[in-house]
């Protein structure tokens, strides 16, 4: 019998979060990965029968298939995402599962959505962007627009209070730092090294020296936006914030010149993570719209407002 969901990386900690959530919330999981031992200590912790293990070989087409063909939404957790995760995309458009996964690097979150048009064509859906970054920034961005018409600049930062250090977030991150500082201008994306371009922006009660970073952050944000300007920052990794809680902040400059701010507030940032990809699983498995997503978009601000500890405060 095909599961609700498969978990790729369950073994990891945000895997782990994950499967964990879904199952408390009665969903039917399988825990999948390329470790054997690991996704057995990994289902110890759970009832028995309470979900069901499937190691796979990323690099073996057949074991994908298999994968995409176990459960009718696919959570992906493993990054890096950028190099890790178009096989396991094309696996689920094969198996008409819908794909979802946690990327923040940037070349990774615009990948998928330039599949739109691929996914639309095979009534399939992949959404992409299910974590902290860039779903924060994102739904501040969407609750700005419902007020204001027409974005000539958005700007987008974050200030992440984390519990974990994991590899996994450390890979991702150092492969998408290479990149460098990336934004958009006049449209076009332009790159530099990265740090340049620092600047101080007061939000969550404190003035916090950010960064344009290449997260999926820039490309939602873009998305969502429409505008030609666009810069993504982030509070350099390992800096933390004072108040042990998780701030996002967005900047729109209206086509008149007016300024307009959001704030979200949220507590530690891989619970956020949590509650936004199970959230996201959840509404994949009733009916999801064909084509590629990002989850605030997908799920709209109003419910990222709505998960447990968050709060999205508009300003001026």
């Amino acid at each position: 019998m095909c599961s609700d969901f498969v978990v790729l990386g369950a073994s990891g900690t945000t895997g782990g979060l994950i499967a964990e959530e879904l199952v408390r919330q009665g969903g039917r999981v399988v825990v999948a990965g390329r470790d054997a031992a690991r996704l057995a200590r990994t289902a110890a912790r759970f009832e028995s029968g309470a979900v069901s293990v499937l190691a796979v070989d990323l690099a073996d087409p057949a074991s994908l298939a298999a994968m995409a063909g176990a459960g009718k939404v696919l959570v992906n957790t493993v990054g890096p995402f950028t190099r890790l995760s178009p096989s396991v995309v094309a696996a689920c458009l094969d198996a008409g599962t819908a794909y979802l996964d946690l990327a923040n690097e940037r070349a990774a979150v615009r990948a998928l959505l330039d599949r739109d048009a691929e996914a639309r064509e095979r009534g399939a859906t992949l959404v992409t962007g299910a974590g902290f970054g860039p779903a924060a920034t994102e739904a501040l961005v969407l609750a700005l627009l419902k007020a204001e018409v027409g974005a000539a600049a958005v700007k987008v930062a974050t200030a992440t209070h984390s519990a974990y250090d994991t590899d996994g977030v450390r890979g991702s991150v150092t492969e998408a730092m290479a990149e460098g500082a990336t934004s958009y201008r006049a449209g076009e994306l332009v790159r530099a090294p990265l740090g340049e371009g620092a600047t101080a922006l007061t939000f969550g009660g404190a003035i916090r020296t950010v960064i344009p970073v290449p997260a999926g952050d820039l490309e939602a944000a873009r998305e969502a936006s429409g505008a030609p300007e666009v810069t993504a920052y982030a509070a350099p990794r390992g800096s933390g914030t004072s108040d042990g809680r998780s701030h996002a902040y967005a900047e729109l400059t209206d086509t008149d010149g007016r300024m307009h701010t959001a704030e979200l507030t949220t507590g530690e940032g891989f619970a956020f993570t949590t509650a936004v990809a199970t959230a996201t699983a959840a509404r994949l498995l009733d009916s999801p719209p064909p084509g590629a997503w990002t989850a605030a978009r997908l799920l709209g601000a109003e419910l990222v407002a709505s998960l447990p500890d968050t709060k999205i405060q508009l300003g001026r």
